[in-house]
């Protein structure tokens, strides 16, 4: 079994400004492969979502893996989470955030 950290983009609702507020969480997991722990890491999503129980929550489609070395970790255990807030909306939040500036060696 090998552990996992998986990034995943809530909007976690809308202030009274009209910004929109992000949180950007990650979490761990052990699993015999990535598409394993992005399994793992889709349901618990699902479960953080109705733990929150807010009508406006939405969860970014798209999430990043990243598989960790070393010692063993809890399953399931959140190991970062910060908010944003902005006025765009979350598809223009994470491409200005995350895919903007993603390194490219070939270019």
């Amino acid at each position: 079994m090998n552990w996992y950290a998986v990034r995943t983009i809530f909007h976690f609702g809308v202030k009274d400004d009209g910004k929109n507020v992000f949180e950007e969480r990650i979490v761990v997991f052990e699993a015999e492969n990535s598409e394993d722990a992005f399994s793992k890491a889709e349901i618990e999503a699902i479960e953080y979502s109705k733990n929150v129980n807010r009508d406006d929550f939405e969860v970014y489609s798209d999430m990043d893996l990243y598989k960790q070395d070393g010692e063993k970790l809890i399953d399931g255990y959140e190991v970062w989470s910060q908010l944003f807030e902005t006025t765009k909306d979350l598809n223009e939040f994470y491409q200005d955030r995350y895919i903007k500036y993603d390194y490219n060696p070939e270019d």
